[in-house]
């Protein structure tokens, strides 16, 4: 019923619970019930007393049609699209529904993820109808090797696209993470399957905070758009397409040319320059400075022996006061 009601509440209005209650032919206690389950897991629903209940300007249920119409039309149907009301997680649920004997590019849109996840098994807080959980599944020819650097590309187009909708201050944390505020919005997740050393599927999976409020099961400091209080877009579908249509060109250039042109875009938005850093392994510590990043994307460690360069996997790097 979730659905049913934020579509009716989608036009920015007050509709009382009554209201919503006859249009849905269920109990105002019903309706209560509802929105109080969507309060609790963190939504910034908006209730005053005596008008009833509204969303935030802008906010509202993805919508694939709405996508691809502020998409061009090459782009609109570059992909083959696939949006849920629910699924585990949607990187997941790209490698399932992708053909195997021929891949093609797709997209994989969720309300909600109920195993969302991200790098190095964490869990993705992922409530219904608040956040963009995508997936994009796209052949490749190049193997393993071929790919490296492109959580960081995924990030870059990300962040572009945040400055396209208005937001600013977004920072690229190296390998995969968006930052604003100091605090996480978005993670990039890729998974490949096939032959890692020639034809295969990278699965981009990217998780943004956009209308997130309050969580109790994230163990890291984050943010939202919502939360960054700053006078941008609210709407997924929106954002969605101003992703897209970075990613896709994108992505072309990187098949052909790979990191290399977008280190300097990278570099210029990479949120610890500078810092002292420590990049964590198991139980193995490697102590220096973030000097940035290399053409292939390896991050570059100023340490007291020289510049050492350290490639993505089970890393984890973070400030050097951190625990």
């Amino acid at each position: 019923m979730l659905s049913e009601i934020l579509a009716l509440l989608a036009d920015g209005r007050f509709h009382s619970g009554e209201a919503l209650g006859e249009a849905l032919g269920v109990s105002r206690a019903a309706v209560w019930k509802s929105l109080k389950r969507l309060e609790d897991d963190g939504y910034p629903l908006q209730r005053v007393r005596g008008k009833g209940y509204r969303l935030p300007p802008g906010a509202g249920m993805l919508n694939v049609d709405q996508i691809r119409s502020l998409l061009p039309a090459e782009l609109a149907n570059r992909w083959q699209w696939f949006v849920y009301q629910q699924v585990d997680s949607t990187n997941a649920q790209a490698q399932r529904v992708q053909d195997p004997g021929q891949p093609r590019p797709l997209l994989v849109l969720a309300e909600q993820q109920l195993a969302g996840r991200g790098r190095r098994g964490r869990q993705w807080a992922s409530p219904f109808a608040q956040n963009i959980y995508l997936s994009s599944a796209e052949p490749v020819s190049v193997g393993g090797p071929g790919l490296e650097g492109l959580s960081l590309l995924v990030g870059l187009c990300l962040v572009q696209a945040l400055e396209d909708a208005g937001y600013r201050g977004c920072r690229l944390k190296w390998p995969n993470d968006v930052l604003l505020g100091g605090a996480k919005l978005a993670g990039i997740l890729l998974e490949i399957s096939g032959d890692l050393t020639g034809e295969a599927v990278v699965v981009i999976g990217v998780g943004v905070n956009v209308l997130l409020d309050a969580a109790a099961s994230i163990d890291q400091a984050w943010t939202s758009l919502y939360r960054s209080g700053q006078r941008a877009t609210l709407d997924r579908n929106e954002l969605v397409a101003g992703f897209l249509r970075r990613l896709a060109p994108s992505l072309e250039i990187f098949h052909q040319q790979g990191f290399a042109p977008f280190q300097q875009e990278w570099m210029a938005r990479n949120a610890w320059a500078g810092l002292a850093v420590k990049v964590v392994s198991g139980s193995n510590e490697l102590h220096g400075t973030d000097a940035g990043v290399n053409a292939r994307g390896a991050l570059l460690l100023r340490t007291e022996n020289g510049d050492v360069e350290v490639s993505g996997g089970e890393v984890s790097l973070r400030l050097n006061h951190a625990s």
